[in-house]
């Protein structure tokens, strides 16, 4: 099994078991630009929404960030939406993005995460 390891700002390796369930993955940068971009499914945006798309994650991201002395630091986000399912995980190098099968349990595919990202 390949380890889940962020390389560097701008690139990282999936790992078999996180690829799994979900139909797109993608690192949303700190410029709030999508990078390392793997899909099982595209998303079927235009390049102008699909950046308006990414840049929408990143600020809410900041936003949370925010209340960390309150609340503490957000260890991830599920949006459920009629269509689509999102899960977004903050890493040091971006936020994690990928969108999941209807079928996957959005929690145990980030424990994936976790573990994976631990080793």
């Amino acid at each position: 099994m390949m380890e889940f390891i962020i390389k560097n700002e701008s690139s990282f390796v999936y790992s078999a078991l996180i690829l799994e369930g979900a139909e797109f993955i993608g690192l949303i940068n700190k410029q709030g630009n999508m990078e390392n971009i793997h899909f099982k499914n595209e998303i079927n945006l235009t390049r102008e929404r699909q950046e308006m798309f990414s840049m929408a994650h990143r600020l809410q991201n900041s936003m949370q960030n925010d209340f960390d002395y309150e609340f503490g630091s957000v260890h991830y986000t599920i949006i459920e939406r009629e269509n689509a399912r999102f899960v977004s995980v903050p890493t040091h190098a971006g936020i994690l993005l990928a969108k999941l099968d209807k079928s996957t349990d959005p929690f145990v595919f980030v424990n994936k995460i976790n573990r994976i990202s631990l080793l």
